[in-house]
């Protein structure tokens, strides 16, 4: 202002400081510079309600829904800024991952976590059970539209005023939010009594959210601050908040052992104990969104495809079973006496799956109620009562109408040998009699040729080595074949075998003729050719059965076309040579003649439920 002489004292109109343009020049505000001004706040307002709109919406669907909430502008060019970064705390620190190893080791009674979403005003409480595993609970949060009925109703408006947006409604007054806020952080029973605090800043730029946060730093100190999780968005995160804290607490120290219960039998006296292997020791530890993976071989038990339970513990059980807690527990179906290899992932303290990949390849698992680990433990068989020793003879026709004729009978006799070597163990011994034809292996002008394979009894791995070596031949009659000599054979082997045991234990033995041909007579009789040794097989027969040998068959006899007397012959050798137990080809499997071979396994007591930590044999 001035007093111009001319003016008579009067204001001069044209002195006026000209103070909103890039330099300061003299003269009166026009209307149009009143217009930018009013254009340029319009615009301030609109862009600070379209940045909250889209906060509230989550991008540019949210600001065109939330649209007639805005106050009118003139949309700034190119858009509103971008939604802001803001500093946020790191997911993890040196001071949470302190406060999770004091609240799992017992040095604090539990933890209190805090954070402000566009919905509710969060407070969840940890406490760590005996087995150091953390548990979370609800400890008293509350809606937005308790605390405050303006913010309440419709969602798209709350969330838009949490983001700052003003709008063209109702104002939300700041000086009324803080003061809500404050007094709900006084009041609030776990708040104030809490001796470890934690905020969950995993949002950046919701304005009355940042406030509240604030306001909750100067009424109780945080122990930690956490931030936004990998994958997460700063503005607006997808996980819940107890989801939130969930993953945060799994990357607790482990305070006890994570274990597999398993049963163990001592292989001298047969008894039966409860076993614990320990898949993920104390102490163990995950960063955020890790995951552990740890491999273990079990055995199953004495009943092919039994179902077993897989019981994962926290700590280790008593002989009562008490002291563990039963984290998960499995069903499972294992094949007798055989190796599994499992897999199990940990999530967490107490968070303990088996894999995927090996419940595949075992069939699957089921889900099942966590037992009764007292009751379970007390219903262990007391002890396996093992099966006699097991002397197994078998018989094999080794001359066929080709090649794979006589490669299906020895693999076969193979493979019977195998399953019983992995059923019975030790006390096993194998003896083998392979017979060619008389007709294509004799001749009465030279010497005999080799008319029998011999394989004393010996550990399975031998007589599987001596079988290795045997070749077919091609038949000559599909009449019979040299099996009265192969019986005979089998009765010099039986008399030649080892003494009985020393300590007078019972020993089993068993014969399994493998063929397609009955026996010879011992003289022809119409069509049925005699053996030249003169060997009558139902004699010899007799005297295996007269030793304790029980005989059993697997025969392939033709059975097409007309029955004639050598049909009816056929029939009958087999019907007396299969007395003990009659198997056919394509029907029984190896395992089930090795089944019906062996001695049975026994438990003193209930089958036993749990899967073995040991093999058997």
């Amino acid at each position: 202002m001035c007093a111009a002489p001319d003016t008579g004292g009067r204001e001069c109109p044209g002195c006026h400081w000209r103070m909103w343009d890039d330099a300061p020049v003299l003269g009166a505000l026009t209307d149009e510079d009143r217009a930018a001004a009013r254009t340029a706040l319009d615009t301030a307002r609109h862009t600070w309600d379209l940045r909250a709109a889209a906060l509230a919406g989550g991008g540019g669907d949210g600001a065109r829904r939330l649209a007639p909430l805005l106050r009118p502008g003139t949309p700034p060019p190119g858009g509103p800024d971008p939604l802001p970064g803001g500093s946020l705390p790191p997911h993890d620190s040196a001071g949470w991952q302190q406060i999770l190893t004091d609240l799992v080791g017992g040095r604090i009674p539990d933890v209190v976590f805090a954070e402000f979403t566009p919905d509710r005003l969060h407070v969840v409480r940890a406490a760590a059970d005996a087995s150091g595993i953390p548990r979370q609970s609800d400890a008293g949060s509350t809606d937005w539209a308790a605390l405050l009925p303006l913010l309440g109703g419709d969602a798209d408006l709350r969330r838009f005023r949490l983001a700052g947006g003003i709008g063209t409604g109702e104002v939300l007054d700041r000086a009324e939010f803080d003061a809500a806020v404050a007094h709900w952080l006084r009041t609030h029973p776990v708040l104030s009594r809490s001796r470890t605090l934690v905020i969950l800043g995993r949002r950046s730029g919701w304005v009355l959210l940042d406030r509240a946060a604030a306001l909750l730093r100067s009424a109780h100190r945080p122990g930690a601050e956490l931030g936004p999780g990998p994958g997460e968005t700063a503005q607006d995160p997808a996980t819940d908040t107890a989801e939130a804290v969930r993953a945060a607490l799994r990357t607790a120290p482990l305070a006890v052992d994570h274990s597999l219960l398993l049963a163990r039998v001592d292989r001298r006296t047969g008894e039966v104990h409860a076993h614990t292997q320990v898949l993920f020791p104390a102490g163990s530890r995950l960063r955020r969104g890790e995951t552990a993976t740890a491999e273990i071989t079990v055995y199953g038990g004495l009943a092919a495809r039994a179902p077993v339970l897989l019981p994962v513990l926290a700590g280790v059980p008593g002989a009562d079973g008490s002291g563990a807690v039963t984290l998960s527990a499995r069903r499972t179906a294992l094949a007798a006496f055989a190796p599994a290899r499992l897999a199990f992932v940990l999530h967490g303290p107490g968070e303990v799956t088996p894999d995927d990949g090996p419940a595949a390849r075992l069939g699957g698992r089921d889900h099942t109620d966590p037992p009764d680990l007292p009751a379970l433990l007390g219903s262990l068989p007391r002890r396996v009562i093992h099966p006699p020793a097991l002397e197994v003879f078998l018989t094999v026709e080794m001359s066929g109408a080709d090649p794979e004729e006589t490669a299906e009978r020895l693999a076969f006799a193979r493979d019977v040998v195998a399953a019983l070597a992995r059923r019975h163990g030790p006390g096993l011994r194998v003896g083998a009699v392979g017979h060619y034809d008389h007709a294509v292996h004799e001749n009465r002008y030279g010497p005999r040729p080799v008319l029998l394979l011999r394989a004393p009894a010996a550990p399975a791995r031998t007589t599987l080595a001596a079988l290795a070596g045997w070749r077919p031949a091609r038949r000559a009659q599909d009449t019979a074949s040299s099996l009265e000599d192969a019986l005979k054979e089998v009765g010099r082997l039986v008399k030649g075998g080892r003494a009985r045991p020393a300590d007078g234990a019972r020993t089993e033995r068993v014969l399994l003729v493998v063929g397609r041909r009955p026996p010879g007579l011992p003289e022809q009789h119409e069509v049925v050719p005699s053996c030249p040794l003169g060997a009558d097989w139902r004699g010899e027969l007799d005297a295996l059965r007269a030793r304790g040998i029980r005989v059993l068959a697997r025969a392939d006899p033709d059975t097409g076309g007309e029955r004639g007397p050598v049909q009816h012959y056929t029939a009958a050798a087999w019907d007396a040579l299969g007395a003990g137990g009659s198997f056919r080809p394509g029907t029984d499997t190896a395992d089930d003649v090795a089944d019906t071979l062996a001695p049975p396994w026994r438990w003193d007591g209930l089958p036993c439920p749990l899967a073995l930590a040991t093999p058997l044999l």
